[in-house]
């Protein structure tokens, strides 16, 4: 685990997450830089959507997350002073001033200018994009209007907002930037003029952190292999992971690539070449074997020969079970013996949920096993209505239900809930980590269920 980046004269410990309860300062900052990194963006976004915030303990304002003028270090801000708090840590002039006044005083830079000009000018060198735009107005459809370096619309699907990053951006303008193109169905991508990991900017390492590790740069040269090349080329950088004895290791590198080269994820906001995260995942579970819950998960849908799996024998599960009842032991996880009855109704309905599928009960169709288990396995609805948010299978449920029969069961249960089953809560926090947020949850109505963050 890697020390905590928390500068030592932080005076903002104690948070409280709003999905995760309680938390320390130093604990959120135990992770390597890009994570801390990509957690500071974070919390400028919570900031323009409202969502996900982080807040001081003691008077409950959210936070954000601020470098220290080493860079290496870091300490939790109030997002505004408001006086009722003991910890005093920022200044009297808020966010929007600091900005007015940095704005206000900065011309745009020769530079700035030439970078956008190369921009525009490799776009037109790619049949896939419309015409450039430089400084148009983007009119969004609540009124609000930006004005990106370089708009182009690419293979007539999706407009890119070019915007160059040189100087010093705040967050929180970063931020309201990407939620404006992301809610209007556009995508963001930052451009360098030069990058260098080591040195870069702060928040060209921001930018760089949460854009999957890759960033870009357009340059005199690029210019030059767009033209060549007849199509946008980009000198993309990225860091890139291989898999040591006991740990990954990241080594930068770089390539020029083509536009169409690249992974457009509009949702996230990102455009990448190398799907370093993706990577990084595999290795991580190389490292480390697969989780709890994988193993519990693979060995159940052997026992069921879920989908004609080929099932190992009785002996051969009776000991890996032994194996994993030992490996949840030692995280202080009871895991029952598989024939336990309650124990089989939470699994087969979890995993049926995931699946999409009937999980044990020999059903042909998602459907049955999904009435199933309002029919005969009542005292986990409470675990099984949320599942079916998290796993995206309500939708279809409620669309295959033309004679009202699944709204009805769902309403009767509303009115009349019954017993709930929690004996099992550490082991699904255990072995379904994604829905944790709902083992504390108190019974509810289905409004209360779909309103829940997932």
């Amino acid at each position: 685990m890697p020390h905590s980046l928390l500068h030592p004269s932080a005076t903002l410990i104690e948070l409280l997450d709003d999905e995760a309860g309680p938390v320390k300062a130093h604990v959120l900052l135990q992770v390597d830089r890009t994570e801390v990194l990509r957690l500071k963006h974070r919390l400028q976004l919570s900031r323009v959507t409202g969502k996900r915030c982080i807040r001081c303990a003691l008077c409950g304002v959210a936070v954000y997350l601020a470098a220290q003028p080493n860079g290496q270090t870091f300490v939790f801000r109030h997002f505004h002073e408001d006086g009722n708090c003991p910890h005093i840590t920022r200044g009297g002039l808020s966010i929007e001033q600091i900005n007015a006044f940095k704005y206000n005083a900065q011309r745009e830079s020769a530079r700035h200018i030439r970078i956008k000009a190369l921009v525009a000018e490799s776009i037109k060198c790619e049949p896939a994009f419309s015409l450039p735009v430089v400084e148009g107005t983007w009119r969004g459809r609540e009124g609000e209007r930006r004005r990106p370096d370089v708009r182009s619309r690419f293979q007539d699907r999706i407009d890119v907002a070019f915007e160059v990053q040189l100087s010093t951006t705040f967050g929180s303008v970063m931020a309201e930037r990407e939620q404006f193109y992301r809610e209007e169905g556009g995508l963001l991508l930052w451009i360098f003029g030069e990058f260098d990991p080591e040195h870069a900017r702060l928040m060209m390492q921001v930018v760089y952190a949460n854009n999957n590790r890759n960033g870009f740069v357009v340059n005199e040269q690029t210019l030059a292999a767009s033209r060549e090349a007849g199509t946008l080329m980009l000198e993309c950088h990225w860091d890139h992971p291989s898999l040591g004895a006991n740990a990954i290791i990241w080594t930068p590198r770089r390539k020029l690539v083509r536009f169409d080269e690249l992974t457009l994820d509009q949702a996230g906001q990102r455009a990448f070449y190398i799907d370093t995260d993706r990577m990084q995942a595999d290795m991580e579970r190389q490292l480390v074997g697969p989780s709890l819950g994988d193993q519990l998960e693979e060995l159940w849908l052997d026992y069921e020969n879920f989908q004609g799996r080929e099932c190992s024998t009785q002996d051969e599960i009776d000991a890996k079970w032994r194996r994993l009842q030992d490996a949840f032991a030692r995280v202080r996880v009871n895991l029952p013996s598989r024939h336990h009855a309650p124990l089989m109704g939470l699994l087969r309905a979890l995993y049926s949920a995931k699946r999409g599928a009937s999980v044990g009960w020999g059903y042909e169709r998602f459907w049955d096993a999904a009435h199933h288990v309002f029919d005969a396995e009542r005292s986990f609805l409470w675990i099984f209505y949320p599942a079916l948010h998290v796993y995206e299978r309500l939708a279809d449920l409620e669309a295959q239900d033309k004679r009202g029969k699944w709204r009805r069961k769902v309403e009767d249960w509303e009115k009349a809930p019954g017993v709930e089953e929690h004996a099992f809560d550490p082991l699904i926090q255990e072995a379904f980590p994604e829905l944790a947020a709902h083992l504390t949850a108190q019974r509810g109505s289905i409004e209360e269920w779909e309103e829940a963050p997932f």
